[in-house]
């Protein structure tokens, strides 16, 4: 197998297949191709089964690219090796053994806004609401915090001296039974229940233990406790465990990433074998120094050092303006006048920020200065009314049992099942200990439900099981099309008294479910519904659902542009307590925020310019601004001009004459 191609450090990470071994792998650093040769050397040179092999990576997204490009290097060799999200690995696992833990293989994986549904019912149910103390968000938030750690409510119930880390407690408890009676699990369940049958049924879990001879983890710097444990259980056997990551892009910590698990690898795998991937082959050596010296800084971390065979490079640039209104027009100018001299697209530039309410004034500049743009990170597909309505009645469809989909579909569109008579219909479920669909079932035998609201239950239960029986024998999508047609959600949408425009756009996002139901049966002729939403939810919570457009600058927070590269960057708003921001630093210190910036600056191939606005406005009044820490780690003469400099006489000069003979040019061009 040629691997000349590869780097000394790429080829030995390839290579070295016995033991745990640690890659870490630098940002731009080829680390996706050594996965890839890693594999392929597995099977092609050392004659392991595909089967035995298992890589994990955090999205699907990722591990359809790697499967892609897996396909392509092995040609059809690759069939057996399980690429896959800790979440999908888990999922699968559960579908065959959730029985022990007392749930039904169809269980249903509730997302964000269900699961935020459910725990503000319960926080009325208990009169919680108006304690003052807690809201549902906030429940929610530590709720997922706990189980990232493997905690549950008892964490909070045992601190009695807090009340409202017992109200938490209460709700959580509360929450998780409700969950299970509904037969739904939520996202972090999916891993904290798979590592539960690990270690109350071990046994059941040998074969999988057996199954898996070389185990690989991508992004390792993001796992969180639950997934290192699930790993050691996984590699427990046969410890050919290769894990690849960057503790100094490890910036996922307020979701529950644990950065020890990274720099405590070698404590606790002392046999562990280290490589270094510290060969950057997308940004200039220009960018790569000013990104070392930042990230130098962070006491804790493993040491190394990008460097690049690339040519120097451009120096960065550095915009300063009075106020953010005259930042980002420098910024917007600056893009107009680049595309001009040089004939670049668009689409060649990337403006990051450190929060998501920077984005509403950069918008509006680049909407004023006539710049296409897309912004990523906004209201995901699937988490837009309309398509969750329609996912609902097929969850509902699915498993009955599920309460929170059923109740957001019951009435709607509108079937005459008022507010008052499901209050009714709940009250026989708390009486008989029987779920909701059941009820609507028989719903005229309960004289406590009104005649014309119990006609209608039971007419809507008949619908849902007549196309439980369509969906088990019939193509997905044609019996999704007449659902929804049959329910009227469709019609509901174009009669709505809205803009038109509004209109348009949520009927379209309906159709295009209806499209995606169809793609997925075309690629997936033998899945089946559960299958299908299966996939919706996992994408949903892992993935970046945006594909990026042609000829637009993209707009995106500093964490959505992990994992991306663009040949000009502009990371706005470097000033202190906007980046680093503030609640980060009073809550978990300066490290993680100084990784983001790392990050964002090796997201620049050929140019980076950072920019701040020297006043701001907060609470209605302005303030003036310093500039952010981690630009005085930058030596100043990697800028064409160093930040907090003036720009001499001449300089202005010179770019006005620039812009001139720029201007003329491309008017040249055009002729």
């Amino acid at each position: 197998m040629d691997l000349s191609h590869l780097n000394h450090q790429q080829r030995q990470a390839v290579t070295s297949t016995k033991g745990p071994i640690l890659v870490l792998a630098g940002a731009g650093s080829g680390k996706t191709r050594v996965i890839i040769q890693r594999i392929s050397w597995l099977i092609q040179v050392e004659q392991v089964l595909p089967a035995e092999i298992l890589a994990v990576t955090f999205t699907n997204k990722a591990a359809r690219e790697m499967q892609e490009r897996l396909k392509d290097e092995l040609r059809g060799r690759q069939k057996g090796v399980q690429l896959s999200t800790f979440h999908s690995l888990g999922v699968q696992l559960l579908r065959e053994h959730i029985d022990q833990l007392g749930y039904r293989s169809n269980f249903v994986i509730y997302d964000t806004q269900d699961q935020q549904s459910v725990i503000k019912g319960i926080m009325e149910d208990h009169d919680l609401e108006d304690s003052g103390l807690i809201d549902a968000k906030g429940v929610h938030y530590e709720i997922g915090q706990a189980k990232n750690r493997g905690l549950g409510p008892d964490h909070f119930l045992q601190q009695r001296d807090s009340t409202r880390k017992t109200q938490v407690g209460q709700v959580f408890t509360e929450y998780q039974r409700v969950l299970k009676g509904c037969n739904a699990i939520d996202f972090d369940d999916i891993l904290l229940l798979t590592l539960k049958l690990f270690e109350e049924y071990s046994e059941a879990m040998d074969p999988l233990r057996e199954r898996y001879h070389y185990l690989m983890v991508d992004e390792y710097q993001d796992t969180n406790r639950v997934q290192y444990q699930l790993m050691c259980h996984l590699c427990q056997r046969h410890h050919n465990l290769c894990v690849v990551g960057d503790d100094d892009q490890s910036i996922y910590g307020w979701r529950g990433a644990d950065i020890r698990n990274i720099l405590d690898f070698e404590r606790d795998f002392p046999e562990a074998k280290i490589i270094r991937l510290e060969q950057n082959y997308r940004s200039t050596p220009t960018i790569l120094k000013a990104a070392n010296q930042v990230i130098s800084q962070n006491p804790q971390r493993m040491p190394k050092e990008l460097w690049s065979q690339k040519p120097t490079g451009v120096p960065l640039e550095w915009i300063e303006g009075k106020d953010e209104a005259e930042e980002l027009e420098l910024v917007a100018r600056q893009i107009k006048i680049q595309v001009l001299r040089h004939g670049r697209s668009h689409s060649d530039y990337a403006i990051l920020f450190r929060s998501n309410f920077q984005s509403r004034l950069i918008e509006e500049t680049l909407r004023d200065s006539g710049i296409p743009y897309q912004i990523i990170g906004s209201t995901s597909f699937y988490e837009r009314k309309e398509v969750k309505d329609a996912l609902a009645y097929l969850r509902v469809i699915h498993n009955h049992s599920d309460e929170v989909s059923l109740h957001r579909i019951i009435n709607y569109p509108r079937r005459g099942i008022g507010k008052t008579s499901l209050i009714q219909a709940n009250y026989y479920c708390q009486l008989l200990r029987k779920p909701l669909f059941e009820i609507c079932k028989q719903a005229r035998q309960h004289s406590r439900i009104p005649t014309e609201a119990a006609m209608s239950m039971e007419s809507f239960a008949q619908m849902i099981l007549r196309y439980q029986q369509r969906f088990q024998q019939e193509t997905l999508g044609e019996v999704l099309r007449d659902l929804l047609a049959d329910v009227g959600l469709i019609y509901d949408l174009e009669t709505q008294k809205i803009d038109p425009k509004t209109k348009e756009k949520r009927v379209g996002f309906v159709m295009e479910l209806m499209r995606g139901l169809d793609r997925f049966v075309e690629q997936n002729p033998e899945k089946h519904l559960r299958d299908y939403l299966e996939r919706v939810m996992l994408f949903t919570q892992n993935d970046r659902e945006e594909e990026l457009v042609s000829n637009q600058v993209t707009l995106m927070t500093l964490h959505s542009a992990k994992g991306l590269e663009f040949p000009f960057v502009f990371l706005v708003g470097m000033a202190e307590g906007v980046f680093p921001n503030q609640r980060s630093l009073d809550e978990s210190g300066e490290e993680e925020e100084r990784r983001l910036c790392y990050v964002g600056m090796t997201r620049a191939r050929e140019e980076l310019t950072m920019s701040m606005a020297r006043r701001r406005k907060r609470y209605r009044e302005e303030v003036s601004q310093t500039m952010s820490r981690f630009l005085s780690d930058i030596d100043s003469s990697l800028f064409k001009v160093a930040p907090g400099a003036k720009m001499d006489m001449g300089q202005k000069a010179l770019q006005k004459k620039q812009s001139r003979a720029d201007f003329f040019q491309q008017l040249r061009r055009l002729q």
